[in-house]
């Protein structure tokens, strides 16, 4: 059985892994445990409406683990405006449990890291008062531009504590322009793509997503912000070309000398241009970008 037909055997709602790491699916995706846990998602990340997919974990087909970090990027959301009850005391439970769990991550690998720096770029400097992670609530409305900065900063923050780590960006049908959206900012963080770099490649991978209407006000609003975020990106990583790709590389000779250490048999390190191959799991950009990404593409 080839790797597609497995992923899509585990996830019989087809979820796809667009890159590495990075998986895009619909709601139905959630009732499938054992795709869940062979893949290890860690992140999910719900795009668009919050009361919709808090109902939706409800289902008593829907388990997800306790230490699952769950996000919802609903720009519009506003607490005010939930005018269902049930939907407020959905919002309230919802915003209790998974706050405590993203300040765990947060405080742990952040917060109390006097090596931050060293492991993740800067935000911009008008995203935060400390430009730093500004994530205080699992529910991420506002800014559109500045929660692109927020979820991309913390998936490379929580993949250079574990390379193994998997995310899961969700909507209803899986193929909304906002999950897309999420998306591309990814690739353009970690690949350098252009916007429509990124579509092209997003839809190779999922035929079915929608491309970006510019006469829709709510399109218009995505694609200006992610050429923003594309701009403003670039010029921070100007700063340190290969903070990320460095780490990785020092993360992983620790561990390799370390599992040499206890192997008396073997008397050889890894070559240093062999890890080219795992750096994109990172998302680090340096010299060897071309190369990774073809190796990607095959």
């Amino acid at each position: 059985m080839s790797q597609q037909d497995q992923s899509m055997f585990f996830n019989p709602d087809g979820a796809q892994e667009i890159c590495p790491s990075i998986w895009l699916g619909s709601y139905k995706s959630l009732t499938n445990a054992r795709f869940l846990e062979t893949h290890q998602i860690k992140i999910i990340i719900n795009c668009l409406s919050t009361s919709r997919f808090l109902r939706c974990l409800q289902r008593k087909d829907v388990v997800v683990s306790s230490d699952v970090v769950i996000l919802s990027l609903d720009p519009a959301f506003d607490i005010n405006n939930v005018e269902n009850e049930d939907d407020r005391e959905l919002v309230h439970e919802f915003v209790t449990q998974f706050k405590k769990i993203l300040q765990n991550y947060l405080h742990y690998f952040y917060h109390n890291n006097s090596n931050i720096n060293n492991l993740i770029h800067n935000l911009p400097i008008n995203n935060s008062s400390n430009n730093g992670l500004n994530l205080t609530n699992p529910i991420l409305g506002g800014n559109l531009k500045a929660q692109f900065f927020n979820i991309i900063r913390f998936i490379n923050l929580i993949k250079v504590i574990n390379s193994t780590t998997q995310i899961l960006i969700l909507s209803e049908s899986g193929n909304v322009n906002l999950s897309t959206g999420l998306i591309i900012a990814y690739l353009m963080d970690c690949y350098k793509y252009n916007f429509d770099s990124s579509f092209k490649f997003i839809q190779s991978k999922r035929p079915s997503v929608n491309p970006l209407n510019f006469n829709y006000y709510d399109d218009l609003l995505i694609r200006e912000n992610l050429k923003k975020f594309f701009a403003e990106n670039n010029q921070i990583k100007q700063e340190k070309p290969g903070l990320l790709t460095s780490n990785y590389r020092l993360k992983r000779r620790n561990d390799e000398e370390s599992s040499l250490s206890h192997d008396s048999n073997n008397t050889h390190s890894q070559p240093d241009d062999d890890m080219l191959d795992d750096t994109i799991i990172v998302g680090g950009v340096d010299g060897n970008l071309h190369d990774r990404k073809r190796r990607f593409l095959n």
